[in-house]
């Protein structure tokens, strides 16, 4: 299970996995009113990682320098370094000082700095962090204890509570979900991990209770496959972490070039817009004509297979390479991976990594020196690119997928191998990304083609239930065959 080992014998963490869901869900709130989201910090007896505002910014070299000198004061610290990159101080200590002073330090070098103000961590992103991980076992949960109430209430001869939900409710609540284009517009206003929290908490939970035990019963699924995800990362970094010198997590920060153009659209991208953009259509105009009907159709047009079959391929994928020790500092990368189809390597790397980096698409050999120049250029191009270096920190921050090999990887690597195996499933993983979004996108078409029907010509009584049925087995389907792809990619 993936829990912070304690690191101090007074005082408690002000930011385990339970402060950081909470904060992940009301962050809009706590952010609009001035408020100080709680701090995320993780470590293991010995060294402890604390979230620090502010330190990314070039300007702040001195609250760096500060930082460390301050926390190198403290008695049984024995180093401290500050990861400008991931917004982390990383101290090494002996197993008595509280992780209470530690913050404590942290916090009174913000304030002296003008930094508590700054932007706190909403990403989630970090490996260390268990919230993903938490927030995705309370959803399983949330999901089992719906499915005892359903069997309840089937023992019992009860009226079932998902009479009690609006069908249109919770087909309005799939579609925001599971539509690219209006997920994306949700995360960019709440943040991505109170967007995710709430669907996975709230949303989520709402709508497998309004489809029954069978949503119920995928829903779990599908949380079990993102838990195993998040555990898997945080083992990764954990053994990683363990035997990593103090020294490796120094960072300066990144000053990353805006991507040029936009990343192009994959095919759960262009199925799930336009499955959503219909089904809209298609409610407008059945509520018009026969409203009974107009939930039904709204339910069979979410393109729930899509976005689902997309995220059980990278979740399994990202368990497969993290088996091997690989270690992901962006969850994302792999979701983007079915939009690559560009490999820029080094002279040095291109024998190496040849024939893994062709099952991409096309390779591009570069001088080391103006990899960032190559990526640029593709990207303005149209192309979705991936980076195979030991020590470009642009060029790995420019590309989509940023992939970094050797003993001292750069921090803006979104994915860590520590050598030329690992580095050749990372591509392999990525190679098979793009078949496993088809095979969703299809999926998901065939069920709200299955599903179409029935809702504008099947009995009224118990409708949304069959009409739900395709689309739920669609999203079952392209769970089960894209997670077994996710779990052989890196093979």
């Amino acid at each position: 299970m993936p829990s912070s080992a304690p690191v101090a014998t007074t005082a408690s963490r002000p930011a385990g996995s339970s402060a950081g869901l909470l904060g992940d869900l009301v962050g809009p709130v706590v952010r609009a009113l001035g408020l100080a989201p709680s701090r995320r910090s993780s470590g293991r007896p010995g060294r402890t990682h604390v979230e620090v505002r502010g330190v990314a910014t070039p300007g702040q070299a001195s609250a760096r320098k500060d930082l460390v000198e301050e926390l190198l004061a403290v008695p049984g610290v024995e180093g401290a370094v500050v990861n400008a990159v991931v917004g982390r101080v990383v101290v090494d200590h002996a197993p008595d000082v509280a992780l209470a002073r530690l913050v404590a330090v942290v916090e009174e070098v913000e304030r002296r700095h003008g930094l508590d103000r700054a932007p706190a961590d909403t990403s989630g992103k970090h490996p260390a962090d268990v919230t993903p991980w938490a927030r995705q076992v309370l959803a399983l949960g949330v999901d089992l204890a719906g499915l005892g109430l359903a069997g309840v209430e089937r023992v019992l001869g009860l009226v079932p509570l998902t009479r009690s939900i609006p069908p249109v409710l919770t087909a309005t609540l799939s579609l925001v979900d599971a539509v690219p284009s209006t997920r994306t517009a949700a995360e960019r206003t709440a943040g991505g991990a109170t967007t995710e929290s709430w669907f996975s908490l709230g949303s989520s939970s709402l709508q497998a209770l309004g489809r029954g035990p069978i949503g119920l019963v995928v829903d779990a699924c599908y949380r079990a496959v993102r838990a195993d995800e998040a555990a898997a990362r945080t083992a990764a970094w954990r053994a990683w972490d363990s035997r990593t010198p103090l020294r490796t997590h120094t960072a300066e920060p990144l000053d990353a070039a805006s991507r040029p153009g936009t990343l192009p659209r994959g095919p759960v991208d262009v199925v799930g817009d336009l499955s959503g953009a219909t089904a809209i259509a298609a409610f407008g105009t059945v509520a018009a004509l026969v409203p009974e009907r107009a939930a039904a159709v709204l339910l069979a047009g979410v393109p729930k297979a899509a976005r689902w079959g997309r995220e059980a391929y990278a979740a399994a994928a990202h368990r497969a390479v993290s088996d091997l020790g690989v270690v992901s500092m962006d969850p994302d990368a792999l979701r983007r991976a079915d939009r690559v189809d560009m490999v820029v390597v080094g002279e040095g790397l291109a024998d190496r990594l040849g024939d893994a980096a062709a099952a991409v698409g096309r390779l591009v050999v570069v001088d080391e020196e103006v990899t960032t120049i190559a990526v640029a250029r593709l990207q303005a191009a149209g192309h979705g690119v991936v980076l195979v270096s030991a020590d470009d920190v642009e060029g790995l921050a420019q590309a989509d997928v940023g992939i970094g090999l050797g003993a001292d990887v750069p921090w803006s690597a979104d994915l860590r191998c520590g050598d030329v195996d690992q580095a050749r499933a990372v591509l392999l993983a990525v190679a098979g990304a793009r078949a496993a979004s088809w095979r969703a996108a299809v999926l998901a078409l065939t069920g709200s083609l299955v599903g179409a029907p029935i809702a504008l010509t099947s009995s009224l009584v118990g409708l949304t239930g069959r009409t739900n049925a395709p689309v739920t087995l669609a999203a079952l389907a392209a769970l089960g065959v894209n997670t077994w792809a996710g779990r052989r990619s890196a093979r």
